[in-house]
């Protein structure tokens, strides 16, 4: 099987996840075939790690590597709204299954056993907008918006902030916030929050919407007191202006005498408020 669809963008990256060896096999060769370069994993913690740190062009996971449900779908859905993610499972999804899986950001999901051939046609066709998005994306590290970090703008300057505060012997913070309800709100009252997060935030702070309703700020010279304060200033403030729900948050903070990335900072900042532990 082959296909000329991706000649413009010569080995598209695909992330191939799944605890299963035969499953990664039986992929592996015809993604290839098809034009793409291929990486595997084998469990929730080294997939979030190959995301951020290769950006995949797409994700193929495989829900029995982070079960039960849909969270890791949901997890990587928050990262980026545009990266298309295809999940498969052993035996035929039901209804049920399929609708919650959309819900978690799926754009397909398809059961064993599977025909390969229709799958990888299909991840190619997901694939060719988003590498045009990418080639637009890298023009502008800025949400057009807001005028806040686009996720892109938003990793560059924290890994600036991060090496600085290791060299200058600080401390660094991330928080990461969310709307209360686990629904998405709707686009308009997603930007009117966009707006909010660039009206409130330092200068000296790198404010970024990381997802179409995720804003995350890192603070050099923030520990967690300090950081905790900073979390309680902006909820507060967000809330306020009339957005018409709440905002939740969790954070995470690094000492002077650490050393640590800004991924691993913000990955510590979203367990925070997915496990409920944001501030009291």
């Amino acid at each position: 099987m082959s296909t000329d669809l991706l000649r413009h963008h010569p080995e598209p990256l695909i992330l191939l996840a799944s605890p299963d060896p035969w499953l990664a096999q039986g992929l592996r060769g015809p993604l290839s075939t098809a034009g793409f370069r291929v990486i595997t994993t084998h469990a929730e913690p080294e997939t979030l790690e190959r995301v951020h740190s290769r950006r995949p062009h797409a994700i193929v996971l495989d829900v029995a590597i982070a079960p039960p449900g849909f969270g890791l779908c949901r997890t990587l859905r928050s990262a980026s709204l545009a990266t298309p993610i295809v999940l498969v499972c052993q035996g035929h999804p039901s209804r049920d299954d399929v609708l919650e899986a959309v819900r978690a950001g799926a754009w397909d999901f398809r059961g064993t056993p599977l025909d390969v051939e229709d799958l990888v046609l299909r991840v190619v066709a997901y694939v060719e907008p988003k590498l045009e998005l990418d080639r637009v994306s890298e023009e502008c590290l800025v949400d057009r918006v807001s005028g806040l970090y686009n996720h892109l703008g938003l990793a560059k300057r924290a890994d600036e902030l991060a090496a600085l505060a290791t060299r200058h012997g600080l401390a660094l913070a991330c928080m990461v916030f969310r709307p209360g309800s686990s629904d998405l709100p709707s686009r308009a009252a997603s930007d009117r929050l966009a707006v909010t997060f660039k009206s409130v935030g330092r200068a000296s702070d790198a404010v970024g919407r990381t997802g179409r309703a995720e804003f995350a700020v890192f603070a050099a010279a923030g520990n967690a007191w300090a950081a905790k304060r900073l979390v309680h200033r902006l909820t507060d403030r967000a809330t306020g202006y009339g957005n018409g729900f709440d905002v939740r948050a969790g954070y995470s903070a690094a000492a002077p005498s650490q050393k640590i990335s800004s991924y691993t900072l913000l990955a510590r900042a979203r367990s925070a408020l997915e496990s409920g532990l944001t501030p009291g």
